[in-house]
Formats: C-alpha cells, sequence, structure tokens
C-alpha cells in the first residue's frame, strides 16, 4: 500500500492507552489486588546461555526498590518496581519467574499495569521475565530535548537489556512493542536470541494501516470504553473483555502525561516513513513468531503476512477468533506457543 493511500494508525494509538489506563483506574477500586500509582517525572556469532533466575539477573545500579510499587494479591509475584539508568534516562521495571530470559515490550503510551496478571503468571512459569515502561510512560523517566521514535525505543531496549546483563533474551511484543522488537531485531540482532511480535508493522510504505471507520472511532471523543474495549475484542468475546477489564485492576495503574501522549503519537507518525527496518530485517537470522488476531480491527491482519514475506526465519500464526488483543483473549495459547517457538529456537 503506497503511502499516499495509508490511514493515519498513529492517531489511533494514544487514544486506546488512554481509554485503557481509565478502565485500569475503575477496575483499581473495586480490586482486591491495587495499590498506589506513581508517575515518572521527565528528564532531560554463537549464543550464550539464556538462563536465569529472578536473583541472577539483576543489575548492580538498579536502585531500591520504588516505594507503594509491589502489587498485592494476586499480582504480589510481579514484586516491586525498580529503575536502572539506560542512556540518558531511568528506566522502570519488574523481573519474576525462573527460566530462560523473556523481555516484554508493551505497545503506545501503555504501561505495566496493562499487562494481565493472567498472562504474566502464565509465562513466569516458563521465563525469567523482565517487563518495563518505555520512555515517559509511568516509571520511566524522558529526554524531551531529542524526538521520540520507534528506533530510539528499540535502542532504549536493548540499553535495558545490557544494563540488567541479560544475555541474548527473547523479546515478546505487542502492538507497537512489537514494531519496536521488529526493529531490535533488524537494527539490533545480536541483541536477542529470538522474537514474538503480536499485532505489529514493518513501518514505512509497506504497511498496512487501522481502517479510517476504526481511527474515527478511536479518537472520538464520544466514543465509551466499552465501545473500545469492542475494539480490542471481538463482539463475541464478551467473557474475555470482562476478565481482561478485571485483570488490569490487579497491578497498581501508572501515570502517562499529555507530553509523553503527544510524543508517542509523533513517534508512530515517524515510523510511517521509517524504511530502516523494512530494509534490514532480510538480514536478520533472528527466529520470529510473528502473531495476529485474524479479527483485528487496529492491525489489520495482512501486515503478519508482510513481515514474514519480509523475513527469512519468520514464522506466522493467526489466531481465528481474536482480535487485536488475542495474547489475553487467549492467553493459555499464546503462552503454549511462545514456549514452543522459544524451545525450538534453542533458547535456552
Amino acid at each position: 500500500m503506497s503511502a499516499s493511500h495509508r490511514t493515519a494508525r498513529t492517531l489511533t494509538r494514544p487514544r486506546l492507552a488512554v481509554a485503557a489506563a481509565t478502565v485500569a483506574l475503575a477496575a483499581v477500586a473495586c480490586s482486591s489486588g491495587g495499590g498506589h500509582s506513581t508517575g515518572a517525572s521527565n528528564t532531560s556469532s554463537s549464543k550464550p546461555s539464556t538462563h536465569a533466575t529472578a536473583t541472577t539477573a539483576t543489575a548492580t545500579t538498579a536502585s531500591a526498590p520504588v516505594p507503594h510499587s509491589a502489587p498485592t494479591g494476586k499480582g504480589a509475584f510481579l514484586g516491586p518496581v525498580r529503575q536502572v539508568p539506560v542512556d540518558g534516562i531511568r528506566i522502570g521495571y519488574r523481573q519474576f519467574g525462573s527460566g530462560p530470559n523473556l523481555v516484554m515490550v508493551m505497545g503506545d503510551t501503555g504501561t505495566m499495569s496493562d499487562w494481565t496478571v493472567d498472562l504474566l503468571s502464565r509465562l513466569g512459569r516458563h521465563y525469567h521475565v523482565t517487563i518495563f515502561d518505555n520512555r515517559g510512560v509511568g516509571y520511566t523517566t524522558d529526554d524531551t530535548s531529542v524526538p521520540d521514535t520507534i528506533p530510539l525505543m528499540a535502542d532504549d531496549t536493548v540499553g535495558l537489556i545490557k544494563a540488567l546483563g541479560l544475555r541474548h533474551p527473547a523479546l515478546l511484543g505487542w502492538s507497537m512493542g512489537g514494531e519496536i522488537g521488529l526493529t531490535v531485531a533488524a537494527l539490533h540482532p545480536g541483541a536477542i536470541s529470538a522474537l514474538v511480535s503480536s499485532g505489529g508493522d514493518l513501518g514505512g510504505s509497506e504497511a498496512m494501516n487501522t481502517p479510517a471507520a476504526v481511527a474515527k472511532e478511536l479518537n472520538s471523543p464520544k466514543t465509551t470504553g466499552p465501545q473500545l474495549m469492542n475494539l480490542l475484542f471481538p463482539a463475541d468475546a464478551t467473557a474475555a473483555r470482562a476478565a481482561y477489564i478485571e485483570q488490569l485492576g490487579l497491578i497498581p495503574p501508572e501515570k502517562v502525561g499529555d507530553e509523553t501522549l503527544l510524543r508517542q503519537y509523533q513517534a508512530g507518525q515517524a515510523y510511517e516513513s521509517f524504511e530502516g527496518t523494512w530494509d534490514k530485517l532480510p538480514d536478520s537470522t533472528i527466529p520470529m513468531l510473528i502473531t495476529n488476531g485474524s479479527l483485528d480491527r487496529i492491525t489489520p491482519p495482512g501486515n503478519a503476512s508482510i513481515i514474514t514475506h519480509r523475513a527469512k526465519h519468520a514464522k506466522r500464526v493467526m489466531f481465528p477468533d481474536a482480535g487485536h488483543a488475542m495474547l489475553v483473549q487467549d492467553a493459555g495459547r499464546f503462552v503454549s506457543l511462545v514456549t514452543r517457538f522459544t524451545k525450538a529456537s534453542g533458547v535456552e
């Protein structure tokens, strides 16, 4: 699809993230697992073993736990947030579980609290998991003197991996997080051992963007939270949608400021004309699992085919009855798929 005929996908994403955060704040009030919210201020060859435990991959440069950041109840296994300096900012992260290292990258203006406890607990049974906030989001600071871009957030991700001493972890990204992951695989292939991308695209002139009608609904101030959840989940997935909303209340919510909303919107816009991920991906030897919901209304499912045709070592798996939130809608199948993929890819 030519750039001149593309819908501005990136316009939709901050609206979605704000809605998800609103749902989380509402849910946490009636949840037994809620906690205090904290927002970060803006400031200027061969593969070694990836096996780690929750105690062996802690960075010596990390700070003490952030006060009041540890979830209670069902989310208690996540532990507190810590922060580590990376290229002029401080990245907030959590680590839990045991096994091969897995780093998870959240989507546009999403926070660590937007992952569900169900998905994280399932992954923690198989991996030593690191989740973190992208720059300017939640517990991670920002340097507003430089433009925010997908390649910059890919650099941040690689910087975090190095700062925490993680040796060639597997990387899992959702939505814009998938695009950050694809950019890591294309521009920093030596940093990771495998990639799982869900609901992302390659940017540039080849990507398929959000349909105009969906973009309009996502951006309308009249669109309600339930309507936005309908865009994440298919119409008949009412139980999955309700479970997602309930799960969001189990991790202490985080703040996302208006400046970060704007900066990540601009990052998404810039990605529409960035050809670096598309250009370099064929050179990457990283095993890739590309997933998408066949009913995804936000990231057209055709992007999964575009990615797998472009990458030399990519496998595509579609979830036929799922939408953009397929990895939480069908968490059991998704985690089983991921574990089989990483094992087959030699991640250990």
